[in-house]
């Protein structure tokens, strides 16, 4: 590597980190999340406690005091503290035809006018363990799920309990006989160095599942927060000629890999500050000894990989590119290799070791973020899958950095047209 490389590399490196942008960047994850966690609290505590009257439609002709009764605890749960903490469900009682539709229309309007929330029709032949009629719930707020969800339970406990009745079985000595049995999710037992046994531990969702996703996220934001930027960076000193000054000075090759050396030296920056607030805070929680030295040398390994493998992406459409106007449109297919693990982690948490998993923690885009994941998930991938994926990635990191210099030396100093795809394979294969 040239001195002047370096010279270029720490100038981009400064750049970028004494910028406002760079300062609000790194602080954006942390803060979203306390916005998030902050607006769930305030969500939660901010209930809506307004009163819910609704109308029954009894057509058995027995299940409404039971449904009466149940409202009654639940109100009284609902104030339990002294203070109330959920709406109170005022249920009253109405009977009509099951043909006469007037009044169906006439509860309708007056859930329209607010003045009951929601109706209700039990069928006639609800007690009846053959019949197929539903119960029909019917509210102008289709996304409140408190009251309907209530409904069903207590309206369906209490058929069960009526049909027990009717069969001459005794539901409590069925409820004992019927009761499931708690599963435990344990790891598997261990020999220690003695041969002593040692009792399996519970299966611990924050080290299994929570931390290796924010690994995997800690590396998606830092690259994205990084490689993008190169973009920008060389689309204004096209537009204001400086890269006509800059290669009379350094030759193409060095001045795009000392851009690109900045952005890596940026997005390490960045994990390495993301890493060390989110080991502050597992240490807080007690999990202190969750994360691993492996697991951070993994994360910095494919981070450099796909800073350099993105950065060449999107420091060629730059230097492609006359005005952002053109880029916008060549952002596209980039952003979506780029999202691609984005969309498919929550598949691979569910099931690391199958045949899809592995294909996608093989793909040469992909392969940085979700073999890590993958590799952080225990037992871990084979030791053979987590090799290929490090050649997978060496070797498209290397292309893209090598195609990235062809392009960049003949597009940085063209102006007008966009180049096409096809133009820049042309540069490529007869540079």
């Amino acid at each position: 590597m040239s001195a002047k490389t370096l010279i270029v590399a720490l100038s981009e490196f400064t750049t970028l980190t004494r910028s406002k942008a760079f300062l609000v960047g790194i602080l954006l994850m942390p803060v979203f999340m306390a916005i998030a966690l902050g607006v769930q609290k305030f969500t939660r505590n901010a209930t809506d406690i307004r009163d819910r009257r609704f109308v029954i439609i009894d057509r058995t002709g027995v299940l409404y005091p039971a449904v009466a009764a149940a409202a009654e605890e639940w109100n009284r749960g609902a104030a339990a503290t002294g203070v109330q903490t959920a709406p109170r469900f005022l249920p009253a009682p109405e009977m009509f035809g099951e043909q006469d539709e007037h009044a169906r229309a006439a509860l309708s309007d007056r859930v329209r006018k607010d003045d009951i929330y929601a109706f209700v029709e039990i069928p006639a032949d609800a007690l009846d363990p053959a019949a197929t009629g539903t119960i029909r719930y019917h509210s102008n707020h289709p996304s409140y799920r408190t009251l309907p969800s209530w409904i069903g339970n207590v309206v369906n406990r209490e058929i069960m309990n009526q049909r027990f009745r009717q069969a001459a079985i005794d539901r409590a000595l069925v409820a004992r006989l019927t009761r499931r049995t708690d599963l435990e999710e344990l790891g598997l037992l261990q020999r220690d160095a003695s041969g002593q046994i040692r009792a399996a531990v519970a299966v611990d969702k924050v080290r299994t599942m929570a931390i290796p996703v924010g690994m995997m996220m800690i590396l998606l934001f830092s690259v994205m927060s990084g490689a993008p930027q190169l973009l920008n960076s060389v689309i204004e000193e096209k537009m204001s000629r400086i890269s006509e000054v800059l290669i009379g000075s350094v030759t193409p090759f060095e001045l795009m890999m000392g851009k690109l050396i900045g952005s890596v030296a940026v997005s390490v920056l960045l994990a390495t500050v993301y890493i060390a607030g989110g080991a502050g805070v597992a240490n807080y929680m007690g999990y202190g000894d969750a994360l691993r030295v492996s697991d951070v040398g993994w994360l910095m390994l494919f981070l450099v990989m796909a800073s350099f493998m993105f950065g060449s992406i999107f420091i060629t459409i730059g230097a492609a590119c006359s005005d952002l106007k053109d880029a916008q449109g060549m952002m596209t297919p980039a952003m979506l290799i780029m999202m691609l693990p984005w969309m498919t982690w929550f598949a691979i948490l569910n099931a690391p070791d199958s045949s899809m998993s592995m294909g996608l923690s093989l793909f040469p885009t992909a392969a940085p973020f979700l073999m890590l994941l993958r590799i952080m998930i225990p037992p871990g991938p084979p030791v053979w899958q987590i090799v290929l994926a490090v050649a997978i990635s060496a070797v498209t990191t290397v292309a893209a950095v090598y195609a990235a210099g062809k392009i960049f030396r003949t597009g940085l100093l063209m102006q007008g047209k966009a180049a096409t795809f096809g133009e820049m394979w042309k540069w490529v294969r007869e540079s």
